[in-house]
C-alpha cells in the first residue's frame, strides 16, 4: 500500500477516536454539579426539542415532494419522510455519510419514479436546503457583526466569509436562470479520475436528463421551486427556535437574534467537522466556544450541543428502522405511471388521426354558440377575477386528466385564444376547433372523430359549481348518458356513453345545437332504447349554476360562489370567521398569491403566536391568543383562494392538513413553556410528554384516517366522518364524539384559548389538553376501525332505470 493511502487510512480511523477524547475532555472541564443543575432544568422540556426535530423533518420531506414534480403522486409522503430520516441517519457520519444518504434517497425511493428524477430531486433538495442555509449564515454573521463587539482579525474574517456566502447565492442564482450546465459539467470532471471514468460513462444519458430536469424546474415550476425554497427557509427557522427554547429552559440570557448567531456559527461548525464521522467533540467544543459570544456558560453551551445531538441521535434511530424496513419492502407500492394527454393544437376544419385519450374521456367546452356582443363577450366575462370559459376548463380538467376540446366561433376565436393565456392558467394540453356558430353537436363529434370512451359537453359561458363537474365522471350504472338539469331544465353538463356518441354522431336528419335541443333529443332515446341505456338526471338547484349571457349575471355569479365557499361542515364559529375571511379572499385573489402562500403565511402567524405564549405573562399569553384567532380567521383563506381561482389540489389539502397539525404542535408547545417560565413549576413538561404523545397518535391515526376514508379526495375527511358518526346507532363514545369533535377544531380553540388567556387561566388549560389530546387519539383510532370497514364508493348510489323505463333522477 502507498505511503499516503496508509496515512489517510490511519488518519480516517484517528479522526472519530480524537473527536470521542475530546468530547471527554470537555465534560471533565465542567463542574458535574452544575452541569447535573442545568440538565434538571432542561428535563421534560427534552420531549418538545424532539418533536419540533421531528416537525422539521416533514417540512423537509414536504419541500422534497415539490422538487418531483410531476413524479410525486408516484411515491407515498411517509415513504419520503421515511427515505428523509434514512438520509440524515446516515448523515451522522460526517461528509461521507452525507453522500451516502442522499444515495440512499435515490436507490429507495421506488420503481415508480425514473432514476433522472430521483437524482435531479435529491440534487434540487440538496442544493436548496445548502442556499437557504446560507442566507440564515449571512444573516446570523451580519447579526454578530453588529451585535457583539469582535476582534479586527474575526471582523475581517467574517466580512469575507458574507461575501464568499454571497458570492455562492449570486452564483446559484445565475447558475439558475442561464441553465448552466453545473451538473454533466461535474459528471465530466469525475470522469477524469480515473476509478470514476467507466461508471461516469455508464450513467451519461441518465445525468443528462437529470440535468435537464434540474436546469428546467425553476422556468417550468416557478411556483413549486419558490415554495420549496421557503420551506427550507422555515426549517432553518424551526431550528433557530430550537436553539431559543433551549437557551430559554437553560435559564441562560437570550433573544432570538442570539439564538440566529448561534445556529448560523453552528453551521459552520457542521461544514468544519464534516471530517470528523459524527462531528463528536468538535460539535460540542464548538458550541461551548460560540455560547460565549451570546453570554452563555461553558456548561451551557455544552448542554446546548448535547440536547440537539440527543435529538439527532433519536430521529437517527427512527430513521435506522425506516432503513430496515424499506431495505426489505424496496421498489414496492408504486403508483402506476399516468398517460399524459396530447398537447397538439388541433384544427377542426381538417380531420387528423390523434392518440388515444386519457382515460377513454373527451371534454367539449362549447363556446361557438354564445351570444356575442360587441360590448359583452359571455365566454370572456370574469367571475372571481378567471374568465366565465376559463373556470369551465378548469373545472372539467379538476377531475382527472382528458382530452379536452374548446370548441370556437371563428370570429371571436382570435381574441379568446389570445385573453386565455394571458392569464397564465390555461393548461397545456388544450386542443382548439373553429366552428361556424349553429353548428350541430352531431357535426362536431364527426369532425373531432372520437374513436373510443366517453364525451362530456360542457357549455362555455355557464358558471358552474365544481362539484357538478365530479357527478359527470360518477357511475352511471350502464346508463348511456348522465344530465345534469335545473327545474327540469338543461344547465349545459352532458356525459356521453359510447353508444349514444356514435347514435347522436350519426344524425344527420335534424340539427341538434343547443343543450335544449340535445335534452330532447335524450328524451327521444328513451322510447326505443333499453333501460340499461336511460339518462341518469340529476337535479340541482338554481344556486348551483348561473348561465353568463348579460353583465348583470356576472355579479350573481359572484355571489352564488360566496355561497359555495361554505362547507357542510362549518359550524357557527367557522361561519363567523368566514364572514372576515371571504371579504379578504376577495382581495387576495387580485394578486398572483396562491393558496398555498396563504397557508405558509397562516403558519408563520401561528409561529409568532406561539412565541409569545412562550414569552409568558398575562399581556404576552393575551396577545398570543389575539394573534391565534387570526390565525383561525386566515386559515379559510387558503380554501377559499383556492375554490375561488379553481386552484384546489391534493398537495394543497395535506399543506393545510400539516399546517393546521403543525399550529396545535407550536401553540402547545409555546404554552408549555411559558406556563412553566410563569409558575417556576418544571412539573408542567411532564404534562407537555402527555401533551405531545396524544397529539402525535391523533396526528398519526388522523391522517392514516383521511387516506382511508376520503380516499383521493382527502378534503371531504371531515364530511366523510361526520356521516359515517351519524349513521351508527351504537356506539357511545363515537355518538358523544360526534357531538364534540367541534371543540378541537382550528375554527374554535383560538376563541376558546382567548377566554383562557382573558381569565389568566393558562395552567389549566395545559391540563385540559392534556386530557383532550389523548382521549382525541382514542376516538380516532375506534372511528378508524369502525368506519374502514364501512366505506362504500360514491357511485353506488347510482343505478340502471327501472322496469318502467324512466330515467333515474336525483336530487342535489
Amino acid at each position: 500500500m502507498p505511503e499516503h493511502s496508509r496515512a489517510r487510512a490511519i488518519l480516517l480511523r484517528l479522526t472519530p477516536l480524537l473527536g470521542a477524547g475530546l468530547l471527554v475532555y470537555l465534560l471533565t472541564t465542567v463542574k458535574l454539579g452544575t452541569l447535573t443543575v442545568n440538565a434538571k432544568a432542561i428535563g421534560w422540556g427534552m420531549l418538545l426539542v424532539v418533536a419540533l426535530g421531528g416537525f422539521s423533518h416533514v417540512i423537509k420531506a414536504l419541500a422534497w415532494r415539490l422538487t418531483l414534480q410531476d413524479e410525486a403522486r408516484k411515491v407515498s409522503f411517509a415513504r419520503l419522510l421515511g427515505l428523509r430520516l434514512i438520509s440524515e441517519a446516515i448523515g451522522q457520519f460526517g461528509f461521507v455519510g452525507m453522500l451516502g444518504g442522499e444515495a440512499a434517497r435515490v436507490s429507495l425511493l421506488g420503481t415508480g419514479v425514473s432514476i433522472a428524477g430521483a437524482i435531479s430531486s435529491v440534487a434540487l433538495d440538496r442544493t436548496l436546503f445548502i442556499l437557504a442555509g446560507a442566507v440564515v449564515t449571512i444573516a446570523g454573521i451580519i447579526g454578530l457583526l453588529l451585535e457583539v463587539s469582535v476582534s479586527p482579525a474575526v471582523h475581517f474574517c467574517a466580512v469575507a466569509l458574507v461575501l464568499g456566502l454571497l458570492s455562492l447565492l449570486v452564483a446559484g442564482a445565475v447558475a439558475i436562470q442561464k441553465k448552466w450546465p453545473v451538473f454533466t459539467g461535474a459528471g465530466r470532471a469525475a470522469a477524469c479520475i480515473p476509478w470514476f471514468r467507466q461508471w461516469v460513462r455508464s450513467k451519461d444519458a441518465t445525468l443528462k436528463a437529470a440535468e435537464q430536469r434540474i436546469v428546467e424546474f425553476y422556468h417550468e415550476s416557478p411556483r413549486a421551486f419558490w415554495c420549496s425554497v421557503v420551506l427550507n427557509l422555515f426549517c432553518h427557522s424551526l431550528a433557530i427556535v430550537e436553539v431559543y427554547l433551549i437557551i430559554k429552559m437553560l435559564g441562560a440570557p437570550g433573544t432570538l437574534l442570539g439564538a440566529l448567531i448561534l445556529e448560523s456559527l453552528t453551521k459552520l461548525i457542521n461544514v468544519a467537522g464534516s471530517v470528523n464521522p459524527g462531528n463528536v467533540g468538535t460539535y460540542e467544543g464548538g458550541n461551548m466556544v460560540i455560547g460565549h459570544l451570546v453570554h452563555m456558560t461553558g456548561t451551557q453551551g455544552l448542554l446546548l450541543a448535547l440536547c440537539r445531538r440527543l435529538r439527532a441521535v433519536f430521529w437517527a434511530i427512527v430513521g435506522g428502522l425506516c432503513l430496515l424496513w424499506f431495505s426489505k419492502t424496496r421498489g414496492s407500492a408504486c403508483c402506476v405511471p399516468v398517460t399524459e394527454i396530447d398537447t397538439t393544437t388541433t384544427a377542426a376544419s381538417v380531420p387528423t388521426s390523434r392518440p388515444p385519450a386519457c382515460n377513454n374521456l373527451t371534454a367539449f367546452i362549447l363556446a361557438h354558440d354564445c351570444l356575442e356582443h360587441v360590448r359583452f363577450k359571455p365566454a370572456l366575462a370574469r367571475v372571481a377575477t378567471l374568465p366565465v370559459l376559463l373556470r369551465a376548463i378548469l373545472g372539467v380538467l379538476s377531475q382527472g386528466k382528458v382530452r379536452a376540446i374548446v370548441v370556437l366561433n371563428p370570429a371571436f376565436s382570435p381574441e379568446i385564444r389570445r385573453d386565455l393565456p394571458a392569464t397564465g392558467r390555461l393548461p397545456a394540453g388544450i386542443e382548439w376547433m373553429e366552428v361556424p356558430a349553429g353548428t350541430s353537436l352531431s357535426e362536431i363529434l364527426r369532425i373531432a372523430d372520437v374513436k373510443t370512451g366517453t364525451v362530456e359537453l360542457v357549455r362555455g359561458n355557464c358558471s358552474y359549481r365544481p362539484r357538478l363537474f365530479g357527478t359527470l365522471r360518477g357511475e352511471n350504472g350502464g346508463a348511456g348518458a348522465i344530465e345534469i338539469v335545473s327545474a327540469g331544465e338543461p344547465v349545459g353538463l352532458f356525459a356521453l356513453g359510447r353508444g349514444q356518441v356514435e347514435k347522436l354522431a350519426a344524425v344527420r336528419d335534424r340539427k341538434i345545437v343547443t343543450d335544449r335541443d340535445l335534452h330532447r333529443w335524450l328524451a327521444e332515446q328513451m322510447s326505443v332504447s333499453e333501460p340499461a341505456a336511460h339518462p341518469y338526471i340529476e337535479e340541482v338547484d338554481e344556486t348551483s349554476w348561473q348561465a353568463i349571457t348579460e353583465p348583470e349575471d356576472c355579479r350573481v355569479a359572484e355571489c352564488k360562489l360566496e355561497q359555495w365557499l361554505v362547507k357542510p361542515t362549518d359550524g357557527v364559529f367557522a361561519r363567523m370567521n368566514r364572514r372576515v375571511s371571504i371579504p379578504i379572499s376577495r382581495q387576495l385573489i387580485k394578486f398572483p398569491i396562491t393558496p398555498n402562500m396563504v397557508s405558509l403565511f397562516t403558519l408563520a402567524l401561528s409561529l409568532v403566536a406561539a412565541a409569545f405564549f412562550a414569552l409568558g405573562g398575562y399581556w404576552y399569553c393575551l396577545a398570543g391568543a389575539v394573534l391565534g384567532v387570526w390565525g383561525s380567521i386566515l386559515d379559510g383563506c387558503d380554501g377559499e383562494v383556492a375554490r375561488f381561482k379553481l386552484q384546489t389540489s391534493d398537495f394543497g389539502c395535506w399543506l393545510d392538513t400539516i399546517c393546521d397539525y403543525a399550529y396545535y404542535f407550536v401553540t402547545f408547545a409555546g404554552i408549555i413553556v411559558g406556563v412553566a417560565r410563569s409558575t417556576g413549576d418544571s412539573g408542567t413538561f411532564g404534562w407537555g410528554i402527555a401533551v405531545f404523545i396524544g397529539a402525535l397518535l391523533t396526528f398519526i391515526s388522523a391522517s392514516v384516517g383521511r387516506k382511508r376514508l376520503s380516499g383521493d379526495r382527502p378534503e371531504q375527511y371531515l364530511q366523510v366522518w361526520q356521516k359515517n358518526a351519524e349513521s351508527r346507532s351504537s356506539g357511545l363514545l363515537l355518538r358523544m364524539a360526534r357531538h364534540t369533535e367541534f371543540i378541537v377544531r382550528r375554527c374554535f380553540l383560538p376563541y376558546f384559548l382567548l377566554f383562557i388567556a382573558v381569565l389568566n387561566l393558562m395552567h389549566a388549560f395545559v391540563y385540559m389538553v392534556a386530557f383532550g389530546a389523548n382521549v382525541a387519539w382514542i376516538v380516532s383510532l375506534c372511528s378508524l376501525i369502525a368506519f374502514s370497514g364501512r366505506k362504500k364508493s360514491a357511485g353506488g348510489r347510482m343505478g340502471s332505470a327501472g322496469p318502467e323505463q324512466k330515467p333515474i333522477v336525483a336530487e342535489a
